[in-house]
């Protein structure tokens, strides 16, 4: 709280200033010391405070892009980059506004309230998470997604949508090749090197979801027995 502006009270100050707003007659009023610097740093300053400390302009970098940079840098990168990266960014704010100068020492997998968070660090990080991913998240994020992983595989489906999708992730990376192959220049060996590639995958393909031929099913009959063939015209004959 400290560092959103509240200042430390004393049991013996805090009666003093309870003594001090009975005897003001005022109808509405809080009686705490604030350091208005700490406020305002923060950035955020209730609209109640904006008159006693003024929120300076805020550099772009400190702003945030809306998540631009982040999105151009997420579509060069395959899935698992992908989701390391935003995992990395989540843990980097949390560590941030928990004040840990190393954030591998936040375990992931714990819940935001095990790591220490309240309803003030949960608006901080939700402001923060905001201004570097474009992603308005609610106030309840924490609890909503209680772990920074969940949060951040939360934040990836909303930047990355076809990363929610493992069909559309596979043909993102399909359009990626495709558009590589599009840019390359004209090469005869290179021609005929990506050619010879993409006829061994398609056949690979094919051979994988090749039905069973008709002429499998006919040599089966031909090497079959009397007694199979009697067998399986008995069996069609129960079956009618």
């Amino acid at each position: 709280m400290t560092s959103t502006g509240a200042v430390p009270l004393s049991d013996e100050r805090g009666l003093e200033l309870f003594d001090a707003a009975c005897r003001s007659g005022e109808p509405t009023l809080v009686a705490t010391p604030l350091h208005l610097r700490a406020v305002a740093a923060t950035g955020t300053v209730p609209p109640v405070l904006s008159a006693l400390a003024p929120t300076p302009p805020r550099r772009a970098a400190e702003a945030g892009d809306g998540g631009v940079a982040l999105r151009q840098s997420l579509a060069a990168m395959s899935g698992a980059e992908q989701s390391q990266t935003v995992l990395g960014l989540v843990r980097g704010e949390v560590a941030a506004v928990l004040r840990h100068p190393d954030a591998s020492a936040i375990d992931t997998a714990r819940t935001f309230q095990e790591i220490g968070f309240d309803s003030l660090t949960a608006v901080e990080l939700r402001n923060r998470l905001g201004a570097t991913t474009g992603i308005r998240l609610a106030a309840t994020a924490i609890f909503d997604y209680p772990t920074p992983a969940t949060l951040a595989e939360h934040l990836l489906a909303g930047i990355v949508p076809e990363a929610a999708d493992p069909i559309a992730a596979r043909l993102s990376e399909l359009d990626k090749v495709a558009a590589m192959i599009s840019t390359m220049a004209e090469d005869d060996t290179l021609r005929e090197q990506l050619s010879s590639r993409m006829e061994t995958i398609v056949a690979m393909w094919a051979d994988l979801h090749r039905p069973e031929r008709p002429g499998t099913v006919e040599r089966d009959l031909e090497s079959a027995s009397l007694d199979d063939m009697f067998g399986i015209i008995d069996q069609e004959l129960d079956g009618s």
